[in-house]
């Protein structure tokens, strides 16, 4: 998943055709992406440690389709991969490297994300 995913520039042109140039919104979706991802991949860790694949794959599904929100279409490509394989039981072996991968790019997101606020705010004057 690694390829060139983390320095993949956020596309926001999906989170605009939703919510309209609202900077305000905007930030509020980038920010909850960064509340909330850590508690879907600590449930997903869980799930993940058990081999509970069917966990494995609703936890996946949850957060799947927050990176569009976030401009991240290809992690959510990625991520829909992990829930299929999940669901199938298909290449369960490689969903603990596969989510390990997801980890490191959410990482670099967040810092995506907070260049986009801050982008977002002097842009609108917040």
């Amino acid at each position: 998943m690694q390829d060139n995913r983390e320095n993949h520039p956020l596309d926001l042109s999906y989170l605009t055709e939703m919510v309209g140039h609202d900077p305000e919104f905007m930030i509020e979706i980038f920010e909850t992406f960064i509340e909330q991802t850590p508690f879907y991949m600590a449930d997903l860790e869980v799930a993940l440690s058990a081999k509970d694949w069917k966990k494995v794959a609703d936890c996946v599904h949850k957060i799947k389709p927050t990176f569009s929100y976030v401009g991240r279409g290809d992690v959510r490509d990625s991520v829909q991969i992990i829930e299929s394989n999940a669901r199938k039981l298909e290449d369960v072996e490689k969903i603990p490297e596969k989510v390990k991968d997801l980890n490191l790019i959410i990482n670099k997101i967040y810092i995506q994300l907070a260049t986009a606020i801050t982008e977002v705010k002097s842009k609108y004057s917040m």
